[in-house]
């Protein structure tokens, strides 16, 4: 949306609603409605005043209550970045992708990035409990939620039990079903390792953030019922977008 376009929204002075509350609610609608997901913040406040036809003082007071709501995060002298609201994302005995978005009302989407045949990486191939240089299928995917970009993952499952994965993928069929033609019914998480770090560029514009805001890192081992590890994964979530949920009580 142009600025031009934006500048028509113009508070009235003889409503009933002070000046400044009416660029609130007309900034907060524009933020839910994402308007600013691109850049990720809102314009500087002089640019706002003029849009608005104020004075700073005023945009002031818009642009406080914006932040005592926690929509805005205000950074002297950086500027005033945008605060969505955090969607959870469970890390439990049970974590399924799609589970985890329809359970609040988000679609889940899967877009795939590379999908091919590789000796392990030492950490994939000690999670595994493979030979080093052993082969494994690594799996590359941006996940999303309504469309927006939450997480990149990739996934190495043995190639030896596994054969045929990646064909199957590539026809859009989705993992959980794949697994069960492998003879894995069904599967646990056996253990979730979350850090964070700084993403690089090409992660952050895959995931549509920037790059001087912090991602949150989780390794993952996924185990059949048996308690044979069958996926070693790796996925960068937005800290923009997503919280992650430890459900300590769940049960197997």
């Amino acid at each position: 949306m142009s600025f031009e376009q934006l500048s028509a929204s113009v508070p009235g002075r003889r409503s009933g609603v002070t000046v400044w509350k009416q660029i609130a609610d007309t900034l907060t609608s524009e933020i839910r409605n994402r308007t600013y997901a691109d850049a990720g913040r809102l314009p500087g406040e002089v640019e706002l005043a003029t849009r608005f036809h104020v004075n700073r003082h005023t945009m002031r007071q818009a642009l406080a209550a914006l932040q005592a709501e926690g929509l805005v995060r205000i950074e002297p002298g950086r500027g005033m970045f945008i605060q969505h609201e955090l969607m959870d994302y469970a890390l439990s005995r049970r974590t399924r992708f799609s589970e985890n978005l329809l359970r609040q009302g988000l679609l889940p989407s899967k877009q795939l990035l590379t999908a091919r045949q590789m000796p392990a990486p030492d950490r994939a191939a000690k999670e595994l409990k493979l030979e080093k240089g052993a082969a494994v299928l690594m799996v590359e995917t941006l996940d999303e939620a309504n469309d927006a970009p939450i997480g990149l993952a990739t996934a190495y499952y043995p190639a030896e039990r596994f054969n045929g994965l990646l064909e199957m993928l590539a026809t859009g069929e989705r993992t959980t079903e794949i697994l069960k033609h492998f003879g894995v019914q069904d599967y646990l998480r056996a253990q979730s390792r979350v850090t964070t770090q700084m993403p690089s560029d090409e992660t952050a514009r895959l995931l549509k953030q920037m790059a001087t805001r912090p991602v949150l890192c989780v390794e993952s081992l996924d185990v059949d019922m048996h308690g044979t590890p069958i996926k070693y994964g790796e996925v960068v979530f937005s800290g923009d977008r997503v919280q992650l949920l430890v459900d300590a009580g769940e049960q197997a």
